[in-house]
């Protein structure tokens, strides 16, 4: 269970960092704020993998490390839900979204930290605060459903639908991940989690017909 641990966490990596190259070279502003976003979530699942795969002593501080770049790219996918919205609101809305990250750094870190651990399966266990699991509840949900409206209502078709759903279910799937602790339960999220990311990434590396966007 240990290897399917790892590999779900370094398939994350991949699939993460080739999307968010893949949207970042768009001049779109929508997809290239969704691409930073992507690439700042590869950059926390690179540092969980290597937490997971090397199982340190201190294991806490390198969750941390990640949380910083989850919560950064929490308020770039707020930033890419809002770019149809007039600048100073939306300036405005990313200002209120970065003080949150930065309410919710402090609470689970100095006020209820986390204490992340491995189960006797090799399951790797996040174990957050059920307050801190309600704030990055809604601040992954109120972040990413927006910015998943607007990306895929860039893209012609089937490509569209397929990159919203897929999306939602990796937002489903990360909620599953910050509060269960049941390892069968994690098993089968984390197959539909990549199986969900092979849809997306699979068509967007081999079809040219993807990146037809709607102007």
């Amino acid at each position: 269970m240990d290897l399917l641990v790892g590999l779900f966490f370094l398939h994350n990596v991949l699939a993460t960092a080739f999307l968010g190259s893949k949207f970042i070279s768009q001049s779109d502003k929508v997809l290239k704020s969704f691409g930073i976003a992507l690439l700042l979530n590869s950059a926390a699942f690179t540092i969980w993998s290597f937490a997971v795969l090397t199982k340190p002593d201190n294991l806490a501080t390198y969750v941390t490390y990640g949380v910083v770049f989850f919560i950064a790219a929490l308020v770039f996918l707020l930033n890419t839900g809002a770019q149809n919205l007039k600048s100073d609101t939306r300036m405005k809305l990313l200002v209120a979204g970065s003080l949150f990250g930065l309410v919710l750094f402090y609470l689970r870190t100095f006020v209820y930290p986390a204490i992340p651990s491995f189960s006797p399966e090799g399951f790797f266990f996040f174990n957050v605060h059920p307050l801190i699991q309600m704030f990055y509840i809604f601040g992954l949900v109120i972040s990413a459903l927006p910015a998943l409206n607007l990306v895929a209502s860039k893209f012609k078709g089937i490509y569209g639908m397929l990159i919203w759903f897929c999306f939602v279910v990796e937002v489903i799937g990360g909620i599953i991940l910050i509060t269960t602790t049941d390892a069968q339960v994690l098993y089968l999220a984390g197959l539909i989690m990549g199986i969900a990311y092979f849809a997306i990434w699979a068509p967007l590396l081999f079809s040219k017909k993807a990146w037809l966007l709607n102007k």
